[in-house]
């Protein structure tokens, strides 16, 4: 199993990151917050390729267990070998590492709605 979901995306990195946020609020998603790890790094002196990190989640509800234990979503911007790539990780992963909460209906909703959100960037 894939524990990531990643696509390449035909845009640039910063055309890529507005298409990723189109489609997080066309999904009933908000963006929470967004990491320019990139930046930050480079503002240090080191170089790094760009890297944006958004972390993803449903619009006006509160999170509650077990809800909270995969909420929010990372959504990861960042270049490979010249290419844009958006890259989340698989919620489904969180069943092995929470067995006892039985996720397995909730982390099955989030993912599809995860791969939608990536899908819906890239095309």
């Amino acid at each position: 199993m894939d524990y990531a979901y990643k696509r390449s995306a035909p845009r640039t990195f910063l055309e890529t990151i507005e298409a990723v946020e189109r489609s997080v609020r066309s999904h009933g998603f908000v963006v929470h917050h967004k990491y320019d790890i990139g930046g930050t790094v480079i503002a240090k002196g080191f170089a790094i390729r760009p890297l944006m990190i958004l972390e993803v989640g449903p619009a006006g509800e509160p999170l509650e267990a077990p809800l909270s234990l995969v909420l929010p979503c990372r959504i990861n911007v960042y270049e490979e070998d010249g290419t844009t790539v958006v890259a989340a990780l698989r919620p489904t992963v969180f069943r092995a590492v929470y067995p006892e909460h039985r996720l397995d209906t909730v982390v099955e909703e989030v993912e599809q709605t995860v791969i939608a959100i990536v899908d819906g960037s890239v095309s």
